[in-house]
């Protein structure tokens, strides 16, 4: 892969999918959100998920909403979904990803985690981009979108950050 990254602007797409709560306070969330995928899978629901999968882009995705609770910054909601214009059957959370520029980020599951901190400990202060999200290394976030995780076909995963240029919005 000659470039490890990617800026791409997309349109806001809906949404589908399997809502979970949880919180950055103590690493709960870094424990919480396996389960959660742990869950998905024992319980078959990706076959349910997958048939709502009606359009682009196609794939599974792990969705980080955050600032859920006005009181508690550390609390977010994350989202197993899939892109679909059908309606959100019962037990279905729904949920519009806004239209973004994203910092998208090639890896495979295995390298997930390494390839998130690396794009945001190290590839986003030297970038001419900044995240529109703060309070990665407390937990304490301050959000202006998700966090995207995309899963497509033969172990492709993409981490996708949401930015802004740098210059954008200065003054001359």
């Amino acid at each position: 892969m000659n470039n490890p990254f990617r800026i791409e602007k997309r349109e806001s797409f809906r949404v589908v999918g399997f809502l979970m709560q949880t919180t950055n306070h103590r690493g709960e969330g870094r424990r919480a959100i396996p389960a959660h995928w742990a869950g998905f899978r024992a319980e078959h629901r990706d076959e349910a998920l997958l048939a709502l999968a009606k359009q682009e882009p196609q794939g599974l995705f792990g969705i980080h909403l955050y600032n859920t609770d006005p009181a508690d910054p550390k609390k977010f909601e994350y989202l197993i979904a899939v892109s679909s214009d059908r309606d959100a059957p019962d037990g279905f959370a729904e949920y519009t990803v806004p239209a973004m520029t994203w910092a998208v980020f090639p890896c495979r599951l295995e390298t997930l985690g390494k390839t998130e901190a690396m794009a945001i400990l190290k590839w986003l202060p030297k970038s001419d981009y900044r995240p529109l999200n703060k309070g990665y290394l407390t937990g304490r976030m301050k959000a202006g979108a998700p966090d995207v995780e995309y899963y497509g076909k033969d172990g492709l995963v993409e981490v996708w950050i949401a930015v802004r240029e740098k210059q954008e919005g200065k003054r001359p």
